[in-house]
């Protein structure tokens, strides 16, 4: 069979069958098919029980995709640039480059794995989580998402590569409910105030975590975009990082939350030799 072809997009009817294909193929016969062929979409679940999970939260109708413009990238480029004036940078946004505001509020991550950090152990960083985002009116909406990234450098300012999926949740207590039913569990978790802004294939993130200086997140289709951008806000000199969230809270020494594994997911001390 052919390989995918990542760089194609994946129509409705072909999504649909991947879906309902979940189950019936072999993952490593599903990533040969050449008509699955958004972002390495298979490579980005790449498990049995993501794929288990998927098929029944689209299938229960607790899953939608999402607006987010990141879904209409075939890879994303992101990058955070450091110890930013605030109040000058939305100015800039607003007035220079003509950005939207999208969102303004609270966010918080809480990610997930199974049978022992399985998914923290996959070569290629591989995340899943869901976010909840709650505006500055106190309505909160949900995310699930699934993210794979590049190897990151610490001391390079390239900007890394990602494929990222992200699906809307109608069904928060379902959803969760189907997470315990897979085995899944909170690994760790993260909160921040985020101020989004859009424009065309970019994204813009104002994030300010207790204890960090405010950092803005560029999010784009591609990197000539996103340097064009980064230099005209001005931004061209200041320091830069393409490390995770847990790499930033090293950077400044901040604490990071990590939740206790469940009894049936500790190792087994007996087994050890």
């Amino acid at each position: 069979m052919a390989k995918v072809d990542s760089s194609q997009k994946l129509d409705d009817k072909v999504y649909s069958r991947f879906v309902e294909g979940l189950l019936i193929e072999q993952p490593t016969d599903i990533v040969e098919l050449s008509d699955i062929t958004k972002r390495e979409m298979v490579n980005i679940l790449g498990q049995n029980k993501l794929f288990e999970l998927l098929k029944r939260a689209h299938a229960d109708g607790f899953i939608v995709e999402s607006d987010n413009i990141i879904n209409g990238f075939e890879q994303e480029r992101e990058i955070k640039i450091l110890e930013i004036d605030k109040v000058q940078l939305i100015s800039d946004l607003e007035e220079k480059v003509g950005a939207e505001k999208v969102f303004e509020g609270l966010i918080i991550d809480t990610y997930f794995d199974f049978d022992s950090d399985h998914i923290e152990k996959i070569d290629g960083k591989v995340s899943f989580r869901i976010r909840e985002k709650r505006d500055i009116k106190g309505h909160s909406s949900f995310y699930y998402t699934i993210k794979r990234k590049e190897p990151e450098d610490p001391d390079s300012e390239v900007m890394r590569v990602c494929y990222e999926k992200e699906f809307k949740i109608n069904n928060i207590l379902g959803f969760i409910e189907l997470l315990r039913y897979f085995g899944f569990y909170k690994a760790r978790a993260k909160k921040k105030q985020r101020v989004s802004y859009a424009l065309g294939k970019i994204k813009f993130d104002i994030d300010d975590y207790k204890g960090i200086p405010t950092l803005l997140e560029i999010e784009a289709a591609s990197e000539k975009i996103a340097k064009y951008h980064i230099k005209s806000l001005g931004l061209k000199n200041n320091k830069k990082s393409n490390r995770g969230s847990r790499g930033l809270f090293e950077t400044y020494g901040m604490p990071y939350k990590v939740f206790d594994k469940p009894e049936q997911n500790k190792p087994n001390k007996k087994d050890k030799s």
